[in-house]
């Protein structure tokens, strides 16, 4: 879609193009009428959930005025092209930063601003839902910075409704562990995801495991595994900094900051030099699992979570069938109940061969195989499952060779080994 030289509704003249979204083309443009130059942005898919969202988006933003916050003027369509006209913001995102571009006061100073936006929306009624840094947008000359995209916003009083559908909205690596498990987001959710946002700025890592191939894995992180220390990355953070970080990223969000305001004085006080009144206290090493992250990361053993995960990844699409066939078949691999892993796993490569989605169908395979190799371990070798793990793992080193996988495809190389050894230790 090209329409740069175009004018929308007789007013906006479209001028260069700023950025390209999942969803929706940013341009540059002159509002003729006022004569001002603002930002357009304009669907590309125009299914009517995308539009809706798009009006969403406006109304969501229209409501909040405020200097944290970037302005939407107006919205509308054009000849088919769906539309919203918001303030030009001159500068970069955050995501844009190199590493180590950004100053101690400097950063808390961008989450203070960051946290004001969030005490406004949230004095609004308003969840953002989608705090992430490329939503988190630079002045020209960096010294402050505006949030954006409240596509994802909505009201605190429908935020439940909305949940009950069970779909994961937003930016895995930046959400809650609540959202994953169909319990309500409010403000706490955001405000663990500016903990993230922290945590990375200032450590240069994400806290959890990161892995857009296996989203699974990646939520089971966020629920279950417990984040390093930043001061055990970085020496130079001072301890009431880890403090703080550490008490925005808490799974119970009862332990949370409960509103942007005060979570705002602690990281103000910081940036002012004084000491932040935080009692969370650091884990020890001795309290803490190790740093690792295995292909199927632990599972939790209450029936309850299960149940909510499962509820999370309702299948609303063959894609999250077969995700959600994944988890289940990852749990009762933790439950050694070998039987339904092998019956869930299977239909979920089946489901992925079907839409053609190779490289979860390869990652699949290894985790079939490898609860194969688990059950053989406890007893219960059986020669057609083994060959049938070996096929199947035949067909994902070929795909992981044709996507250049190598990590991926050495851990494909050694489970066939292992299996292989194991079928030979049947026949002798």
């Amino acid at each position: 879609m090209e329409l740069q030289g175009r004018t929308l509704a007789g007013r906006y003249e479209i001028g260069e193009l700023l950025g390209r979204g999942g969803t929706a083309d940013t341009y540059r443009a002159l509002d003729k009428k006022l004569g001002r130059e603002v930002a357009v942005k304009v669907l590309i898919e125009r299914s009517s959930d995308t539009i809706e969202r798009l009006l969403g988006e406006a109304r969501a933003m229209a409501r909040l005025n405020h200097p944290r916050i970037v302005a939407v003027f107006d919205a509308g369509e054009d000849e088919g092209y769906p539309y919203i006209i918001m303030e030009l913001m001159r500068g970069r995102n955050l995501a844009d930063l190199r590493s180590g571009e950004l100053k101690y006061k400097q950063a808390l100073g961008f989450i203070c601003d960051i946290l004001e936006g969030l005490d406004y929306a949230q004095s609004q009624g308003i969840v953002h839902r989608d705090i992430k840094p490329s939503n988190v947008m630079l002045d020209e000359n960096s010294e402050r910075v505006k949030l954006t995209d409240f596509g994802l916003a909505r009201r605190a009083s429908d935020v439940t409704q909305t949940t009950r559908t069970g779909q994961i909205i937003g930016t895995i690596s930046y959400l809650a562990p609540e959202r994953f498990l169909s319990k309500p987001a409010d403000v706490r959710s955001d405000l663990y995801s500016v903990g993230i946002l922290m945590y990375e700025i200032f450590t240069g890592t994400l806290p959890f495991r990161n892995d857009r191939e296996d989203i699974v894995a990646t939520m089971y992180s966020h629920v279950h595994d417990t984040p390093t220390p930043p001061r055990e990355i970085n020496r130079n953070i001072p301890e009431a900094l880890e403090r703080v970080i550490l008490r925005s990223i808490e799974k119970d969000p009862g332990k949370r900051y409960q509103t942007a305001h005060e979570f705002y004085i602690d990281v103000d006080m910081l940036r002012t030099g004084q000491v932040a009144p935080v009692a969370a206290p650091v884990p020890s090493q001795a309290a803490r699992p190790p740093r690792t992250f295995p292909t199927s990361p632990n599972i939790a053993s209450d029936p309850d979570l299960r149940q909510a995960i499962d509820q999370a990844l309702a299948p609303t699409r063959n894609r999250s069938d077969a995700l959600e066939n994944v988890l289940k078949g990852m749990i009762a691999t933790r439950r050694r109940d070998y039987d339904q892993a092998t019956e869930a796993y299977e239909l979920a490569m089946h489901e992925l061969q079907a839409i053609g989605n190779h490289v979860e169908y390869a990652k699949t395979a290894i985790k079939y195989a490898t609860m194969i190799l688990q059950k053989s371990a406890d007893g219960m070798r059986e020669r057609n499952e083994l060959r049938n793990a070996v096929n199947r793992l035949m067909d994902a080193r070929k795909i992981f060779r044709d996507y250049e996988l190598t990590e991926q495809l050495a851990q494909a190389e050694y489970t066939i080994n292992a299996l292989e050894r194991t079928a030979i230790g049947i026949i002798f």
